[in-house]
């Protein structure tokens, strides 16, 4: 007597069901979790770029220390960034509104003043890798953020735009750490507040200004409880 080895039809058809009920359940928190770590990866890489963009004109020209943070963004950059960066592309606030308005991270329209199409003293400028940098003044400092993904959706404050500001004292660092405004600012660093508390905390509910120093101080990056 025979006995054959194979599988049977309805058995190869149980196994690939079975097979993609897993992956219809698996798929989506690995792609969750590719996104998150090439966010991660294309914020550190931007936010190098920019530290060594300052270093390299602090090479031509004064220390950043005694760098005139009271230009507008766009004389900022003509003045100590646009020779010492490799771009393809500058925007107005206007042209980039045209193109990619920017939301805050609870999904409302971005309504402050650097992302905002009436702004005369904002430039963004695209990196070679399809990064945009964003430049304004806003007293006392300048506030630079970063989009990994460029013109790309969402443009969304704490999914891929950042928030940092430039002071002369402190260099560059995330919103509302050393050297933010008051008005901005978490004071002495504590999580629980920059994730639950006040209208710039990293929050699904709030603006999510203060998404990057989360993701810095979290070791470069994004956390279980993060509002992902």
């Amino acid at each position: 007597m025979k006995f054959s080895n194979g599988f049977t039809l309805a058995e190869v058809l149980i196994t690939l069901g079975i097979i993609g009920v897993v992956a219809a359940m698996t798929m989506p928190a690995l792609v969750a979790n590719y996104k998150k770590q090439e966010t991660v990866t294309r914020l550190k890489k931007a936010y190098s770029v920019v530290q060594q963009t300052i270093k390299l004109s602090e090479f031509y020209n004064e220390s950043s220390e005694f760098w005139n943070v009271t230009l507008n963004g766009k004389d900022f950059f003509n003045k100590y960034i646009k020779n010492y960066v490799q771009f393809t592309n500058e925007y107005s606030a206007k042209e980039l509104w045209d193109i990619a308005p920017r939301k805050l991270l609870n999904g409302n329209n971005y309504s402050g003043t650097t992302y905002n199409p009436s702004s005369v003293t904002t430039t963004n400028f695209i990196l070679t890798d399809g990064t945009m940098i964003t430049l304004n003044y806003v007293n006392p400092s300048i506030w630079v953020g970063i989009d990994v993904n460029g013109l790309k959706k969402p443009n969304q404050i704490g999914k891929d735009t950042f928030l940092f500001i430039f002071t002369n004292k402190y260099g560059l660092q995330p919103l509302g750490g050393e050297g933010t405004p008051d008005s901005w600012s978490y004071g002495e660093f504590d999580r629980d507040k920059i994730m639950n508390k006040g209208g710039n905390s990293c929050s699904r509910k709030q603006s999510g200004y203060w998404c990057a120093s989360i993701i810095m101080n979290d070791g470069w990056e994004i956390a279980k409880d993060y509002p992902w």
